[in-house]
């Protein structure tokens, strides 16, 4: 059995509704001649007589084309929706995007760029996935996800960046420190202090970096994954740590009180942005979505 074209069946159910070739010639924009034939190639590639045609009275059904009918219609109609869901996915202001985020990034920079989006584009829907940077990247890749919202390193093969913002390092000390009031302090500063590593990937070789350009010893007193726990043991007076982002509030989580000193270092700042596929070609509304977030991704102490 050969495979059926859409088009034999749309030229199909118009003779079955009209019942009459030359009605439904007209119907689809075809010529009597190419109907005919449009129905026989249909009829030959099915192995079955779909029409029985009455000289100067038009056609009727054969059972086999009672069958045929009912199900091309309902063909025909999926594939319509088919084409209107496609349709939407393709435009420039209505669809979905499926963004990754780092972990670290997401709570604080992904919930007001969402709701910014929903201000602007209405009928755009932002599904958010968190990940480290290697899960990223592999979705990203796989076409699990649109962008990720990440920074500039490490980024692979076949990935462009979207840089939209600069991220300056900063210390996290107690806000009872005695260098909590200053605006920049230089690294050196807090050598002989306990120093509280955010073990994650991405940020322990940044921060390593940090060390290796000051020429200070780098020896982790703690290591946490948990950003929120670092956070608290800092406010605790356990150590500083360095982070890049900064959160709206300087109170922790037990309710201790930290304070962000940028760090005065020469490893040039990282770049938040979009990582994106560099040879998939992105729906419209991705396209908008990265337009929009140029504008609107915003960190809390930049608002």
């Amino acid at each position: 059995m050969t495979r059926i074209a859409l088009r034999e069946l749309e030229h199909f159910v118009a003779v079955a509704e009209h019942g009459s070739m030359t009605k439904a010639a007209a119907t689809v924009g075809i010529s009597q001649p190419g109907l005919s034939t449009s129905i026989r190639n249909l009829e030959r590639g099915l192995g079955v007589s779909l029409l029985i045609r009455h000289r100067g009275q038009g056609v009727s059904l054969t059972p086999e084309g009672e069958i045929l009918v009912a199900e091309a219609r309902a063909a025909l109609l999926r594939v319509a929706e088919l084409e209107s869901a496609m349709s939407a996915a393709v435009s420039s202001n209505a669809g979905r995007v499926v963004v990754g985020s780092l972990v670290t990034v997401a709570p604080i920079a992904v919930p007001s760029l969402v709701r910014n989006c929903h201000r602007l584009h209405p009928g755009i829907t932002v599904d958010i996935r968190t990940g480290t940077q290697d899960e990223l990247l592999r979705w990203l890749r796989a076409g699990n996800i649109h962008a990720a919202l990440t920074y500039d390193i490490e980024l692979g093969r076949n990935v462009r960046f979207e840089r939209i913002i600069d991220v300056e390092p900063h210390a996290v000390i107690s806000a009872s420190h005695r260098l909590a009031h200053l605006s920049e302090i230089g690294l050196e500063e807090l050598a002989e202090e306990p120093y509280i590593l955010l073990d994650l990937p991405l940020s322990r070789e940044y921060f390593m970096s940090l060390f290796l350009a000051t020429g200070i010893d780098y020896h982790p007193a703690a290591r946490h994954g948990d950003i929120s726990l670092v956070r608290t043991l800092v406010g605790n007076g356990f150590g500083y740590s360095l982070v890049n982002l900064l959160p709206a509030s300087d109170t922790t989580q037990d309710g201790t009180r930290v304070a962000y000193v940028r760090l005065h270092s020469e490893v040039k700042p990282l770049g938040l942005g979009l990582a994106l596929r560099d040879d998939h070609v992105l729906p419209r509304v991705v396209d908008t979505f990265i337009e929009m977030a140029r504008h609107e991704l915003v960190l809390p102490r930049q608002r």
